[in-house]
């Protein structure tokens, strides 16, 4: 068998032209032409479907068949991604103003943002000629708007006519798709819904926190997000009545923060449930180049001290804990900034194993006899009947980052019943042969078309010879008959230094939601072992927002995050200091362990909560019988020490006392507390209740007619909380100096 036989697998003959015009018309009539579609955008799947039992003969190829579609997809190309390609083909024959339409139609189709006949790309360069490669995009009629710290990937607007001479350009490796991030919400209409009523605030202790006092005060939270729609109409209810909003995406205004999604204004209502009195940061952004300048503002000017996201992408990284991702979050942490991401929605969308082809025909077995992976509930050979009009992401990634010179091909395939073979709706056929920019990555998007009928995967080997680990995603899809449910965790939810989180059904006993991502990562290079442990903690899902209403809920991982991101905010309250790795870790050692014993791959350290706060220790006043008095006289001071926490704590108090005051009476202590010992520095340690204080009465006698400054008592003051840690107090009690207002009389 050839190398360009892996594709022959006939299925169904529709013409270029007969797809793109069937594309437009189910696009107009959805409504998604004119930008994105985002997640709660998207005509919603059915809650049910019907179930069909495929005949054997569906499990496999037939011999002989074409997986190729005449003139669905271009030829490989070396250096520009398929769909760009199809698009300057389009474009080149276009001959009229209904193919302009017809264009535009197929660039959503494919996944390609379209300003007239401008595209959105990335280039992957040469960091040494990116000036230059930025200066030939310009003199083409394009802009390079950001690139990658590195230098080694721009990203801007260029003409569809020009794309083929960029591809062709030295210094210039690779012309692609900007990938965009998935909103990690859980489209509940994929599963069976239930009653869900309760809030997670209690659940986490949340509310005992705030009745401490610790409400987020004095801390900048970040959220980074694909649209924050009807934010405005939230402000001073739902939200803080101020927030300070950024616009990352490349031809839009901040204005357009409120728009595209309402999937960030529901995080935002989160965080500031969790912690109120935070000050709250929104950036909005549409690839990973918009994440990277999102960080960088937040770190650099809006100054955050926490950052949470419930993005994810696909196959931009090996899924190893390496790669672009890592590095941007591994900057924000070194900055001292606090990360939350979630683990992804993919448990069930999720399969991952070796490529094996036990008949040698070049196509991968999901097991020895299926090569279709098809969506249906698991059971071997029932298959969805998915119908017209759904929208079906699917990506392919392997280990061959270093060389990429094993070469792939993703099709994505309906059964035609009547005639017994798999027809190709859509496929992904780009080049791997170890050039310079390339990836081993496939995707397709596509749109379901015609009566509901099975859909499956299928996976061919162009070219090369090794057994590749592949992972196989359908993200917010219906669940795919075969998969594997470990290692399912999405780009960025990968990165060591954010802290991952997996999603729990609010209501006790808080069970995992079935779709949370489970880890471990991959090993390195993206292989199928060595990996380490994700998720990192777990979180609750199925909550109540103004932005999706109390009856629908929100749901997936998107959801979890917020609240650790809002819990790390309450933590940094009660311990200013801490660095991220001491929030993580607090948050860690606080989860309630779920399953096994420790830290495991479902749902790390185990369920948020904060538990009990530490005291919350106030000098609550220090006052002086008089402010003038004469040598020999005596002075009484008061000292007034409050616990407004939640639980006890033991205070040290240290008053160091100058020269020229002398205490001549045992002091008092009111309270509860042992006798202070008459010396010029006087230390008190004793228990303060919840809600309780402790008053101190001494009294000294001035020693001196005419102190040379006002004198001067340094109040030390340390406690320590139920764990047994002891901190000093906060500022401005740490130490508080008091300057008492001491005048000598004659």
């Amino acid at each position: 068998m050839q190398p360009n036989q892996a594709r022959t697998i006939r299925s169904a003959h529709l013409s270029a032209r007969a797809l793109i015009l069937s594309l437009l018309f189910l696009l107009l009539l959805l409504g998604l032409l004119g930008g994105a579609a985002q997640a709660e955008d998207e005509p919603p799947l059915p809650t049910s479907l019907d179930t069909v039992t495929l005949p054997p003969e569906a499990f496999s190829l037939t011999p002989g068949q074409d997986l190729r579609v005449e003139g669905l997809d271009a030829a490989k190309t070396t250096r520009l991604d398929p769909a760009l390609a199809r698009l300057a083909e389009a474009l080149e024959q276009q001959t009229g103003a209904a193919d302009l339409s017809a264009l535009a139609a197929l660039a959503q189709a494919v996944g390609v943002r379209l300003e007239g006949e401008q595209a959105h790309v990335q280039l992957v360069v040469d960091a040494a000629q990116r000036e230059q490669v930025s200066q030939a995009v310009a003199a083409l009629g394009g802009e390079i708007t950001g690139a990658r710290l590195d230098g080694t990937l721009l990203q801007g607007w260029a003409p569809l006519s020009a794309l083929r001479t960029l591809a062709q350009r030295p210094g210039i490796h690779y012309v692609k798709r900007p990938p965009q991030p998935t909103l990690l919400e859980f489209d509940t209409s994929l599963r069976a819904s239930g009653a869900y009523t309760t809030e997670a605030l209690d659940d986490s202790s949340v509310i005992t926190w705030h009745l401490a006092g610790f409400r987020g005060q004095g801390v900048r939270i970040g959220i980074i997000d694909g649209g924050f729609q009807g934010y405005l109409g939230l402000l001073g209810s739902e939200l803080p009545a101020k927030v300070t909003v950024k616009n990352f995406v490349d031809g839009e205004t901040d204005d357009e923060v409120d728009g595209t999604t309402k999937h960030g204004a529901a995080c935002a209502e989160i965080v500031h449930d969790i912690a109120p009195d935070a000050q709250l940061y929104l950036a909005k952004i549409g690839t990973d180049v918009d994440l990277q300048e999102a960080m960088i503002w937040m770190r650099d000017v809006a100054k955050v001290d926490v950052i949470s996201t419930s993005l994810g992408w696909y196959n931009l990284t090996p899924g190893d804990g390496t790669g672009f991702f890592a590095d941007v979050v591994a900057q924000a942490r070194a900055a001292g900034i606090f990360w939350a991401t979630a683990a992804g929605n993919d448990r069930e969308n999720h399969w991952s194993g070796p490529f094996s082809d036990p008949d040698g025909d070049k196509v991968l077995n999901f097991t020895p006899s299926v090569e279709v992976n098809f969506f249906g509930p698991g059971d071997g050979s029932t298959a969805y009947l998915i119908p017209g009009g759904q929208i079906v992401s699917v990506y392919l990634r392997w280990d061959d980052w270093a060389t990429t010179d094993q070469d792939y091909d993703l099709y994505l395939v309906r059964w035609n019943g009547s005639q017994g073979i798999w027809e190709t709706v859509a496929a992904s056929e780009a080049v791997q042969n170890g050039g310079a920019g390339q990836s081993p990555v496939e995707a397709i998007l596509a749109l379901t078309a015609g009566p509901p009928a099975p859909y499956g995967i299928v996976v061919a080997r162009y070219a090369g010879s090794q057994p590749n680990n592949f992972d196989l995603f359908t993200p917010k899809f219906y669940r795919l008959d075969r998969i594997l449910t470990s290692r399912s965790l999405a780009n960025l939810a990968d990165a060591p230094d954010a802290m991952t989180v997996a999603a729990l059904d609010v209501n006790a006993p808080y069970p995992q939601e079935s779709y949370s991502s489970e880890g471990p990562t991959n090993g390195a290079g993206g292989s199928a072992t060595g990996g380490f442990i994700k998720p990192d903690i777990a979180a609750y899902a199925n909550v109540s927002t103004a932005s999706y209403g109390t009856a629908s809920k929100f749901n997936g991982t998107s959801a979890a995050t917020p609240h650790v991101a809002g819990a790390a905010a309450l933590v940094l309250s009660a311990y200013p200091s801490y660095t991220p790795a001491q929030v993580q870790a607090f948050l860690e050692g606080r989860a309630v362990d779920l399953g096994p014993a420790g830290m495991d791959s479902l749902t790390g350290y185990g369920r948020l909560d904060l538990g009990a706060p530490r005291a919350n220790l106030a000098n609550s006043s220090m006052a002086v019988t008089s402010t003038s008095v004469a040598a020999g006289e005596v002075v009484t001071y008061t000292i007034q020490m409050s616990n407004q926490g939640g639980v006890s704590t033991t205070a040290w108090l240290t008053n160091e006392l100058p020269s020229e005051l002398l205490v001549t009476a045992q002091p008092l202590a009111i309270g509860g507390a042992r006798p202070l010992t008459p010396t010029s520095v006087l230390t008190w340690t004793g228990p303060i209740s919840p809600t309780s204080s402790v008053t101190i009465l001494y009294t000294a006698t001035l020693t001196t007619s005419n102190p040379s400054e006002p004198l001067r008592v340094i109040n030390l003051a340390q406690v320590r909380d139920g764990e047994g840690r002891t901190f000093h107090l906060s500022a401005p009690l740490n130490p508080l100096e008091l300057f008492l207002p001491l005048v000598s009389r004659d």
